[in-house]
């Protein structure tokens, strides 16, 4: 697949966008080159739900996979689709949104339909570390090699590994990085895609196939139980995004960060980004800029390098998942290490809804089930107490996680989990936390504990 590939169709030519993990349209380099390719023709932004279902061997998570999203990550979910479809209407277009129903074809038969209907002959995606949906890319480039596909990088600091191999450590990455790439302290910033004015229209005969507009099968999901609020700060979509960037950055909380960071459940003690990052409501290159403006405006400390810092991990963990791929899902994970292999259908329930015997844990997981958010410290005490206290397979948390979290990202929930079960990328092995030292240190007055209601009876 070739970013330079050369649309030579006629004037009716229609072109397809899949949005995933990108779902903006300011420095959105799929959007515009998509609105490029269609100038004289037309245009379909499609989001395709769930199009992964059809891979039949995914033998890597099978077994623990989950059956439906939760309830806090669709909701952000469809919040992030909803302002993506008001900027696409506003451009004279709008989103297209397949999903499979009760009696419905799959997802990736339908989105053939639409490609074989509409005669499609250009499709614009975005790079993504996302192993399984790049199966499915594979697929359709099999299927349809007549297709010129255009590949672009929304997700990432740089375009492909800067590095000639990805080191086995986040330190290693980091030296090399911050050595050869000095993007925190550069002249000039990072170069922002422009936002396409206006989009190239719809197929006229797409113009009264309501059955495929987001806001029609939007409301034929009416009657499946979602939240209509969430008990947190977070609303999706690229508006709320920016809004919270630059709410963030015009206050002193990047000055204090590093210090602050780990607080259970505090909405100005971390950045907060990470949900607007993870489906792509927000470009990382335009929290860059934002940090930069903020460090050579107001200051440079520790702590704005900890912001930078955060965002070199996540950048790792991208590389990371596009390195090992298959990898990412293995019970022995990249290492020769072999972690425990138990499955205590019982104790894993009580990890879920917070029943277990360590209350700062069953708080966590009661944040997480009502919010679909936990703060990184509270990932680690709870993966730590997943993996060590109850002795359960690991891979079963990271797709738990995978269900909930509202800034689910394959390469840092996998990553992590990894990590935190000694068969990932840390060279010193398995961490363990002591889960009353933690507590003691983060919720000394048990205020969080009381919060979500983590106390419960310690069992023999």
């Amino acid at each position: 697949m070739s970013n330079q590939a050369v649309n030579s169709s006629e004037n009716n030519n229609v072109t397809l966008v899949l949005f995933h993990n990108d779902l903006r349209v300011a420095d959105n380099a799929t959007l515009l080159k998509a609105s490029k390719i269609s100038i004289n023709g037309k245009l379909l932004l499609v989001y395709a739900s769930s199009l992964t279902d059809i891979l039949n061997d995914k033998e890597h998570y099978d077994a623990y996979r989950y059956e439906a999203m939760g309830q806090a990550r669709q909701q952000f979910l469809y919040e992030s689709l909803a302002d993506l479809n008001t900027s696409l209407i506003q451009r004279g277009n709008r989103l297209l949104y397949l999903q499979k129903g009760d009696e419905a074809l799959d997802v990736f038969t339908q989105l053939s339909y639409l490609i074989e209907q509409q005669q499609v002959m250009d499709i614009c995606i975005s790079q993504t570390a996302d192993y399984n949906q790049n199966k499915v890319y594979g697929l359709l480039q099999a299927k349809y090699p007549e297709i010129q596909w255009h590949i672009q990088t929304t997700a990432t600091l740089f375009d492909e590994l800067p590095l000639e191999q990805l080191p086995k450590s986040f330190t290693q990455f980091r030296k090399q990085i911050e050595t050869d790439y000095d993007l925190l302290h550069a002249e000039k910033d990072i170069v922002i895609y422009p936002t396409p004015e206006s989009l190239a229209p719809l197929p006229e005969h797409m113009l009264s196939r309501n059955e495929y507009f987001f806001e029609s099968q939007l409301s034929n999901e009416a009657g499946h139980d979602k939240p209509s609020q969430q008990l947190s700060s977070f609303r999706g979509g690229e508006l709320n995004g920016l809004n919270h960037l630059h709410t963030y950055f015009d206050s002193d909380a990047p000055s204090t960060y590093k210090t602050t960071r780990n607080a259970l459940d505090d909405w100005t003690h971390s950045t907060k980004f990470s949900a607007w990052l993870a489906n792509g409501s927000l470009s990382v290159n335009t929290v860059l800029n934002r940090l930069r403006r903020y460090e050579r405006d107001i200051i440079a400390n520790d702590s704005t390098y900890w912001i930078w810092f955060e965002l070199l991990w996540r950048e790792y963990f991208y590389w990371y998942a596009v390195t090992h791929q298959a990898r990412l899902f293995w019970f022995k994970g990249i290492g020769q290490h072999t972690p425990s292999n138990q499955l205590d259908n019982q104790l894993l329930a009580q990890w879920k809804i917070g029943t277990t015997p360590y209350p700062i844990v069953n708080a966590c997981m009661n944040q997480l089930s009502t919010t679909g958010y936990m703060s990184n410290r509270g990932r680690q005490l709870v993966a730590s107490c997943f993996i060590h206290e109850l002795g359960l397979d690991w891979r079963y948390g990271a797709a738990y996680f995978e269900q909930h979290l509202i800034d689910y990202d394959v390469g840092s929930n996998w990553g992590n989990w990894q990590y935190l079960a000694g068969v990932g990328a840390d060279p010193r092995g398995c961490r363990q936390f002591n889960l009353d030292k933690q507590t003691q240190q983060y919720d000394p007055n048990g205020e969080f504990i009381r919060q979500w209601q983590g106390n419960t009876q310690k069992s023999d």
